[in-house]
């Protein structure tokens, strides 16, 4: 081989030793770089000195964790019993994991083999492996300032992290095809309602509630939180019998906003809404501010107000029925006799109705634009 040829061989091998080098490294995001300097963890610590604490889940048929996590995919009754609930998908758990309120919410975390070794590019998943390391790093802090009995109120509870096989993690999924992990979620307690007007009447801007009547479907409950938590919606209220927005599927639908909205439940089918419009007042709004999503024609002689024409720089709730039988009696009758308003979205002739999901978010992105409006007003 000839010097020449020698020589091109030895810088070929350097470029690439610098190029691995250079690929070790998070994205750049500011977020990043800062709990960079909190924490000083690289992605080579994740793939080496964390991995051997973690402990490995090879059966996914005799292992109390794998049924635990199916058990609360299936039954509300357990997840109810247990105080738990389940997020999947690399993007959701990294979500979660960078915000350190619903950081403090979770349990376990089961990961999948392939993830922890495979070499991605996918920002999400680089992430991921961050936060893994900071989880990690505080669990073990944690668990000594408990050994030492100098753990505080602000302590958070260590985090299980476990290695799963691809079995594993399918049995721990509530999709066709797991995205390799999974975590388990501690459900935050439901919004009392004294709290509840305490907060509205602190709040800067007008209070706004969303009140889900019976809707079943979790896709679209999980689109009504995210939508909540974009337009600055003070909290989500549920009547009896609406899908349980702890619910697996409702949360992955939700993409992290179960655990940014408050989230209140009203017990007792009887009186319901009678509960509702109570703690309404109690937050300063009236009944007549309260609007059911209608068609135009309510079905009574009476025309609902246009969603456009609500004059939203006031306190205001709107009731959401469920999909294809619409509102329970209880709020219909309130209806026929004035108790509250109802409002309807226009649309072309010939169209039926709209997706709950989309009639909610339309009207809550109305508020969110009449507010801004007012907004950009008073500044200048």
């Amino acid at each position: 081989m000839s010097f020449i040829a020698i020589m091109m061989l030895l810088l070929l091998r350097n470029f690439r030793v610098q190029a691995t080098s250079t690929n070790i490294g998070f994205v750049t995001s500011p977020l990043l770089h800062h709990h960079r300097r909190m924490h000083s963890i690289s992605t080579a610590s994740l793939s080496t000195s964390s991995h051997m604490s973690w402990e490995m889940i090879t059966n996914h048929q005799s292992s109390k964790t794998v049924k635990l996590f199916k058990s609360i995919h299936k039954n509300k009754s357990k997840r109810n019993e247990s105080g738990f609930t389940i997020a999947e998908g690399v993007r959701l758990v990294t979500d979660i994991l960078s915000d350190e309120q619903s950081r403090r919410l979770v349990k376990r975390i089961i990961v999948s083999e392939s993830i922890l070794n495979g070499q991605s590019n996918n920002e999400y998943q680089q992430q991921l492996e961050h936060w893994l390391n900071v989880v990690e790093m505080e669990s073990r802090q944690s668990k000594e300032a408990f050994a030492s009995g100098s753990n505080t109120e602000d302590t958070i509870d260590p985090v299980t992290i476990n290695i799963g096989t691809d079995q594993v993690l399918a049995a721990c999924s509530g999709t066709v095809s797991t995205q390799g992990i999974v975590a388990l979620m501690e459900i935050p307690k439901s919004l009392d309602e004294s709290i509840v007007a305490k907060t509205a009447n602190g709040s800067s801007k007008p209070p706004f509630y969303v009140i889900l009547d019976g809707l079943q479907d979790p896709g679209n409950v999980g689109t009504i939180l995210r939508s909540c938590a974009a337009s600055h919606v003070s909290a989500l209220v549920l009547l009896p019998d609406s899908c349980d927005v702890w619910n697996p599927k409702a949360v992955r639908s939700a993409m992290g906003a179960s655990f940014r909205v408050p989230v209140i439940e009203l017990n007792g089918r009887v009186g319901a809404l009678a509960k509702a419009l109570d703690m309404l007042d109690d937050c300063g709004i009236e009944s007549n501010r309260v609007f059911a999503a209608t068609m135009e024609d309510t079905g009574d002689g009476r025309s609902s107000i246009a969603h456009y024409d609500v004059d939203f720089d006031k306190g205001a709730a709107i009731i959401l029925g469920k999909e294809g039988e619409g509102l329970r009696e209880e709020v219909r009758n309130a209806m026929g006799q004035g108790l509250i308003s109802t409002v309807h979205i226009p649309m072309a002739q010939g169209t039926e109705s709209l997706n709950a999901a989309v009639c909610g978010s339309i009207i809550m992105f109305e508020r969110m634009r009449q507010l801004s409006v007012i907004q950009s007003a008073n500044a200048n």
